[in-house]
């Protein structure tokens, strides 16, 4: 946890891309209550899709091998954004965010395509794996930007 004091505006700019990475998950879940509406309204619902069994197996597979490319463009992606000027740390920050949704829209047009929740929930666990593992903390933001408590006036 980090102190409470002023809101510096390096902490401002923290709790804005804060709350917008919780609007981003809260996204994700609203996707899930579509998935579990449209299996209800629609029972049994097979998909909008026509779909071949062999093309929607392809499809799943291709979709789950970009998800699994996705973790390391967010990785590479936000290293080098960072590495290139400390300043775009927030759009790394959205870059991570947007990736991390991409996944559960991924599922998302799967389970709208085949009808199979299955093909959705798969993809949004993967997708809130992302969003919990780069997910920025406050410290990270601190120690990037140099603005942390730990930062002490230059030795002369």
């Amino acid at each position: 946890m980090t102190e409470k004091g002023p809101l510096t505006p390096l902490k401002a700019r923290y709790l804005v891309a804060n709350f917008i990475g919780l609007a981003m998950i809260a996204s994700v879940f609203l996707y899930a209550g579509v998935v579990e509406i449209l299996k209800r309204v629609w029972d049994p619902f097979t998909g909008f899709g026509d779909l071949s069994p062999q093309f929607a197996e392809s499809l799943r597979h291709v979709l789950l091998g970009v998800a699994g490319v996705i973790y390391f463009v967010i990785l590479f992606g936000q290293r080098r954004l960072v590495a290139r000027n400390r300043e775009l740390l927030p759009h790394a920050t959205f870059l991570a965010y947007v990736l991390a949704e991409l996944v559960a829209l991924f599922g998302l047009m799967l389970f709208l395509l085949t009808g199979k929740s299955l093909d959705f929930y798969v993809f949004f666990a993967v997708s809130l794996l992302y969003f919990w593992v780069y997910f920025p903390k406050y410290s990270t933001w601190e120690a990037i930007l140099g603005e942390g408590p730990e930062e002490s006036p230059p030795s002369q």
